[in-house]
């Protein structure tokens, strides 16, 4: 029986011109839906981060244990402990980052870059913007998802300390070398992402009816490879910006059994505290959390995507 490959819209796609609005919008959508179905992953994630390994196995025996602790001593909605910021970061970030994504498309367009490479500046450009965007609300969400203490403590409070304690500066720790991380993630990903949908599409024609499935099956996975390529490059960078965003917290004697590891990181900046950790535990302690991270980055990358070229679509009938 064969199968047809059909023809979808890629308004992501080098030359398209979508309204800013209509990107911005269906940006934020794309990022709560994201959000919405990655939470509880996300916060058992970033648990492990900030949690130095100490000579335990990094790459997951610990996950179920995290998860185990989480639910006895704290009970079922830690799993969702910072999802206001969480939420904000992901509509704020999703909407940034496909709304520049449109911009710097119609804007580098004359430049006459290659399709893939043309992807890959605006992914990474992109990316760049976004995350300055969105960085207080990622700040916000590390500090409180930190707490592993069952009473909750409310975004109000925070954002006082932080200001209070550590300035305007404070809601920026790290940031510098989270928009270079994000950069090389966006880049990745987009670049990816449209690698295999001009692929798919310069193939499809050429492709025998019985084969046909296989090339639907690889476009449809688009997003997910982009997703799943981009975050093994540039996870062991996210969690010495997780560390960084923890390290100044008021509360981290409180919450962290390990104080005296982020005591150490005081004054040093984003490569020495990457060194520190190296040295104090592993290379393998940068990449604690990674199976759920790529558990995550699937449904998230494919979500993404999905939801946004689904509002786009519907947003063009009006």
């Amino acid at each position: 029986m064969d199968v047809d490959m059909a023809k979808e819209e890629d308004s992501l796609r080098k030359g398209q011109n979508v309204a800013l609005w209509k990107t911005l919008l269906a940006g934020a959508v794309s990022g709560l839906l994201a959000r919405s179905v990655t939470a509880p992953m996300d916060t058992i994630k970033i648990r492990l981060q900030l949690t130095p390994a100490n000579g335990l196995k990094p790459l997951g025996s610990q996950v179920m244990k995290v998860a185990g602790s989480m639910i006895k001593n704290e009970g079922i909605r830690a799993f969702w402990k910072g999802n206001v910021p969480g939420s904000l970061l992901y509509v704020t970030y999703g909407s940034a980052q496909f709304g520049s994504y449109a911009l710097f498309n119609r804007y580098l367009a004359p430049f006459g870059l290659e399709a893939r490479l043309h992807s890959l500046v605006v992914g990474a450009l992109a990316g760049t913007a976004s995350s300055f965007l969105s960085y207080p609300f990622d700040v916000l969400r590390t500090r409180l998802v930190a707490n592993n203490q069952i009473q909750s403590i409310s975004i109000g409070r925070e954002v006082h300390d932080i200001w209070k304690l550590e300035g305007l500066a404070g809601f920026f720790k790290g940031s510098i070398a989270s928009m270079a991380t994000i950069a090389v993630t966006a880049s990745v990903m987009f670049g990816t992402y449209e690698t295999i949908r001009i692929y798919c599409d310069e193939n499809e024609k050429t492709t025998t009816a019985g084969k046909k499935w296989e090339l639907a099956a690889l476009n449809h996975s688009a997003g997910a490879i982009g997703g799943v390529i981009a975050k093994i490059t540039t996870f062991p960078l996210e969690t010495i910006r997780r560390r960084m965003q923890f390290m100044n917290s008021r509360h981290v004697e409180k919450f962290s059994k390990h104080s005296a590891v982020y005591s150490s990181y005081k004054g040093y900046g984003f490569a020495r505290i990457g060194l520190k950790i190296v040295k104090q535990e592993g290379v393998s302690s940068l990449y604690r959390g990674i199976l759920v991270a790529l558990s995550k980055t699937i449904p998230t990358a494919f979500v993404s995507f999905w939801g946004y070229e689904t509002a786009i679509h519907y947003l063009r009938l009006y």
